[in-house]
């Protein structure tokens, strides 16, 4: 209908300008208006005795209407229209050949891929326009047809190969880039630098969308989190993510090689996209752990390769050294020490004020060790991982002493625990210190007694709950009634607010109320905590003897204190099934902890059958003494990778590091439909986005590009059938009223 009236379709106008051809001076044009506007004005005036003002207002407006309309046509007015050069422009048609594309139900997402690009194909007579053909996988490559495409890509990167495929067409009229894909890319998707640097070249890209963006019938184990080391005897936690579009019942597994070490029910809920579950594993022995997670198939499911994935957990057996400060003998003091004797991964050197200016020395693997009693260095406070300060006061410390625990958080990535005392915490002057930062809450003043013993009952906070470094038993459960049933602490101390970053993971029950009693926080790149109790010990006094709460509960708070310190120098390797490289970040540091800079770091690169080769680090540019690779491993299994830091030729640090890799399996991860990326793309290059039914817009999206070689085409409007109606229903709207008011 739009084109009946107005001779030229909607989407003509939209993409057209509106000009005048007309050669009419504008002064003669001036003149006919003043004319034409004082000849109706006074027509009008010598026939007011036959009608109501009003009624000649009405008249006068649809007059001038009548005229404004004349005038307009007098101007002749013309759409410009920029379109392509018959005969003289190239369009690249880009089809996406990754593995992801084979993947469908009656036919495959490739098959319809090259259906949709075919069916535009058809037209390139009535476009008169080059086409040049390119498959897009990690990279694009030109092809004479796509009549022998296979979906056959290991990895999908769409940046890369537009921009492939734009630079090589840079010299050649490129009017427009066509697009049939799924959208799933293994490198992390586009990035706005990406869209941006594609959006640069001025060529719109058109995409086509095949694929579903929900399949029912498949579920995919998107990720695992979990440590990459641990301490021999650790029961490490795994979150396990699985992706579902609907209900279903299945089954999660986990191998530790060969060996099944869990086997549990999963629901995944209708309600929601992803379900996570926790899974326990216990790892006993040094070494390199080879763990996989799998989930069973649903009813229909044909795409099995993302049900499971696997990762590499090195036990390293090595010590980790903690310092224990206190202020004076107490219960918590010994029983803590004995608690964590049998523990052959901690080393815990205790340094005990038994007087002013003198120590008693536990723990310690050398004379030399502690002698002037707490570090006055940063080299010597260090080279621990942990820190624990009891009932000690601030002023026993100097300010260059305090100054150092608050890098040791900060800088060396240390864990700070706090105990209560009564000469602890806000009591010993703690929050008006040099660490009042560092801590995870505003201790009051010193002037005020925040030490209280009392015996008070011991709660479990839902943040608590969760995390496994509180558990004492194996399931949720349980470890709810195993701390419903430990004894009340001995006494409490006040702890102040939290700060905004604070988790409280224990609450105590006071005749105040509920009081935090374990709360934690990260600090710069350590973690600071504080326990506001000195009487943990109770729960081994009045316990029976066979019960290992207390121990278990120190073991595994001071584990996690040590696992969070980072090393000096370190290597981690980062790269699963769903990726199609391994990204290595080694960093180096001094004893003190500060960046080395002035070294070059080579890369040794080793898979489980013997090969091996080097590659170089980069230097990171935001972060120093951090150097950067990527590894494109050659094959599944395990590789094992060694940076070797060197100054002046010589070998001065090594960091390692392991991860299991599966080749070619990128594709069959994040496989859904991906529209948002390609609507992304489309509007950043000033393209359009097409779903499958949509392509007879595609023709004309091409024959009007903004791209290419263009000419200009001018089409009027002055006949169309819409002006010439409007002047007759204004000359007969007013021919009618005139003779219904009897004004003729």
């Amino acid at each position: 209908m739009f084109e009946f009236l107005f001779k030229y379709p909607r989407d003509d106008y939209a993409r057209s300008e509106l000009i005048y051809t007309g050669d009419w001076p504008p002064w003669l044009l001036a003149l006919l208006i003043i004319a034409a506007l004082a000849g109706i004005s006074w027509f009008l005036y010598r026939r007011r005795d036959f009608a109501r003002p009003p009624q000649m207002l009405v008249v006068w407006v649809l007059q001038l209407a009548m005229l404004a309309v004349v005038i307009w046509l007098l101007q002749q007015p013309t759409l410009s229209t920029e379109q392509l050069r018959a005969g003289e422009n190239v369009v690249a048609f880009v089809l996406d050949n990754s593995e992801s594309m084979a993947y469908g139900e009656s036919e495959s997402r490739l098959q319809q891929a090259m259906r949709s690009l075919s069916a535009t194909l058809a037209d390139d007579s009535s476009l008169e326009l080059s086409v040049q053909h390119y498959e897009l996988a990690d990279r694009a490559r030109l092809v004479s047809s796509f009549l022998e495409s296979e979906a056959s890509g290991t990895g999908t990167s769409i940046a890369a190969s537009l921009t492939d495929v734009l630079r090589e067409a840079r010299f050649s009229p490129l009017a427009a880039i066509v697009l049939s894909s799924d959208g799933a890319d293994t490198t992390g998707g586009l990035s706005f630098s990406d869209l941006a640097e594609i959006a640069g070249f001025g060529v719109p890209v058109h995409t086509i969308a095949v694929g579903r963006e929900s399949i029912p019938e498949d579920i995919e184990l998107t990720d695992v989190m979990l440590p990459n080391r641990a301490l021999p005897g650790s029961t490490i936690t795994a979150r396990v993510s699985i992706r579902h579009d609907a209900a279903a019942s299945t089954r999660l597994k986990v191998y530790n090689g060969d060996d099944l070490l869990e086997s549990l029910p999963v629901d995944l809920q209708p309600d929601t996209k992803n379900t996570t579950v926790w899974v326990n594993i216990k790892l006993a022995d040094a070494g390199h752990h080879h763990i996989r997670f799998s989930v069973d198939g649903i009813p229909g499911e044909q795409e099995l390769r993302n049900n499971s994935r696997s990762t590499l957990v090195e036990v390293a057996d090595q010590k980790y050294r903690v310092l224990y400060f206190e202020g004076e003998p107490r219960w918590e003091y010994k029983f803590m020490r004995r608690a964590l004797n049998d523990d052959e991964d901690l080393q815990i050197a205790s340094l005990l004020r038994v007087s002013p200016n003198k120590f008693y020395r536990q723990g310690i693997e050398s004379p030399e060790q502690l002698e002037k009693g707490f570090p006055t260095t940063r080299d010597e406070l260090f080279a621990y991982d942990a820190l624990i300060i009891g009932s000690v006061e601030a002023a026993s410390l100097t300010d260059e002493q305090q100054a150092i625990i608050h890098d040791f958080v900060s800088e060396r990535g240390g864990s700070l625990l706090m105990l209560a005392g009564p000469n602890g915490l806000g009591n010993g002057g703690w929050g008006q210190s040099r660490i009042a930062d560092v801590l995870p809450v505003r201790l009051p003043p010193s002037t005020t007694d925040s030490f209280f013993r009392k015996k008070a009952a011991v709660v479990l906070t839902p943040q608590g709950a969760d995390d496994r470094m509180l558990w004492l038993a194996d399931t949720a459960d349980a470890n709810r009634v195993a701390w419903n049933k430990l004894p009340e602490v001995a006494d409490y101390q006040v702890t102040g607010n939290l700060k905004p970053a604070a988790v409280t993971l224990l609450q105590v029950m006071t005749d105040i109320g509920q009081l935090p009693l374990l709360i934690t926080q990260q600090f710069g790149r350590g973690h600071s905590y504080i326990l506001a109790s000195g009487g943990t010990w109770r729960w081994q006094m009045s316990m029976p003897v066979e019960d290992q709460s207390h121990e278990t509960f120190w073991r595994q708070l001071l584990r996690a204190l040590v696992a969070h310190a980072p090393s000096r120098v370190s290597l981690a390797a980062s790269g699963d099934g769903g990726s199609t490289g391994v990204s290595l970040r080694a960093e180096f540091r001094d004893d003190a902890f500060r960046p080395i800079d002035d070294i070059g770091v080579t890369a040794i690169v080793t898979h489980q059958d013997g090969d091996s080769w080097s590659i170089d680090l980069l230097p990171s540019v935001d972060e120093p003494g951090v150097f950067q690779a990527d590894v494109s491993p050659t094959a599944s299994g395990n590789w094992y990778f060694e940076a070797v830091a060197e100054r002046n030729g010589e070998p001065i640090e090594v960091a390692r590091a392991s991860i299991h890799y599966e080749s070619g399996q990128a594709e069959y991860f994040n496989f859904r439909r991906d529209s948002r990326a390609l609507q992304r793309l489309s509007e950043a290059t000033g393209g359009r986005y097409l779903e499958p039914d949509e392509l007879d817009a595609l023709p004309d999206l091409l024959r009007y590009s903004s791209s290419g070689l263009t000419e200009t085409n001018h089409r009027a409007i002055w006949d169309a059938p819409a002006v010439f109606l409007l002047l007759l229903l204004l000359k007969g709207g007013e021919w009618l009223l005139r003779r219904r008011w009897s004004t003729i």
